[in-house]
C-alpha cells in the first residue's frame, strides 16, 4: 500500500449535489430573512426552486441506479482497485 496523499476522482454527482446543498441553504437563508423584513415570502418561488432540487436529484438517484443495473458500476470499482483508488469516491 503506497503511503501519502491518494488521489481521488471527484465525481460530477458529488459536485452537483455539493452545489444544490450549497445554492439550497442561501436561498432558505435568503427567504427567512425575507419573512423577517417583509412578513411574507414568495410561495409560488419557494415550491418551484424546491421542487427544481427534488427532480435534480431523483435525476441523479435514476442515473446511479441505472449504472449499478447494468454492471456499470462494478467495473468503475474494478478499475479503480487497479489504479489504486478507493472504489468507494
Amino acid at each position: 500500500m503506497k503511503r501519502g496523499r491518494r488521489q481521488r476522482r471527484r465525481r460530477t454527482s458529488h459536485t452537483v449535489l455539493l452545489a444544490l446543498g450549497v445554492f439550497l441553504l442561501a436561498f432558505i437563508t435568503c427567504m427567512v430573512v425575507t419573512f423577517w423584513m417583509r412578513g411574507a415570502v414568495p410561495d409560488t418561488l419557494i415550491q418551484y426552486t424546491l421542487g427544481a432540487g427534488g427532480v435534480e436529484a431523483l435525476v441523479l438517484a435514476a442515473i446511479r441506479v441505472s449504472k449499478v443495473v447494468s454492471g456499470q458500476q462494478s467495473e468503475e470499482r474494478e478499475e479503480n482497485e487497479d489504479a489504486g483508488l478507493d472504489p468507494h469516491f
